[in-house]
């Protein structure tokens, strides 16, 4: 008897993913985004929940003409919990959490979807690293991520 076995992961999307280091908010970064590349980023409506009460600014632009998606997500945020004892000074801490938790260190990400393997990219990263308040800029492999699944929000939002 045939024992047949279905992979999860028989169909692979194909994007480039950018990581940004900087010291700019995330409405900051998506209007300068908009400016040096002329798109048109716009936050999501909802927030990109990762987990309970754990949720991620994102901005989306379609571009119709040619076919790619941009979006960008924040990758660290502060999730301020109160604690239950009683105590005369402060009863609430902060965490924090991360959208790819691997890459810590990364404040963004930027995602560029296309059929095909967009071959733009180091024009992306080059013009990235020029926008002040940007620290650096490169490409990561979203195949070797261990999260990569958070990346599929960003395909239906």
């Amino acid at each position: 008897m045939a024992i047949y076995k279905l992979l999860d992961d028989f169909y692979e999307h194909s994007y480039t993913l950018i990581a940004i280091h900087g010291s700019l908010d995330d409405y900051r970064l998506a209007y300068f985004l908009n400016l040096v590349f002329k798109i048109k980023l716009k936050r999501l409506d909802v927030d990109v929940n990762i987990a309970d009460r754990v949720s991620m600014p994102a901005y989306k632009w379609f571009d119709e003409a040619n076919e790619i998606t941009w979006s960008l997500i924040k990758n660290k945020v502060n999730i301020q919990q109160k604690r239950e004892d009683i105590s005369l000074f402060e009863n609430s801490s902060i965490q924090r959490a991360f959208f790819i938790p691997e890459y810590s260190k990364v404040d963004y990400f930027l995602k560029i979807d296309e059929d095909g393997a967009y071959n733009k990219a180091l024009e992306v990263i080059s013009k990235l690293n020029k926008i002040p308040g940007i620290i650096t800029a490169y490409k990561i492999e979203a195949q070797q991520l261990k999260y990569k699944n958070n990346l599929i929000f960003l395909t239906n939002a």
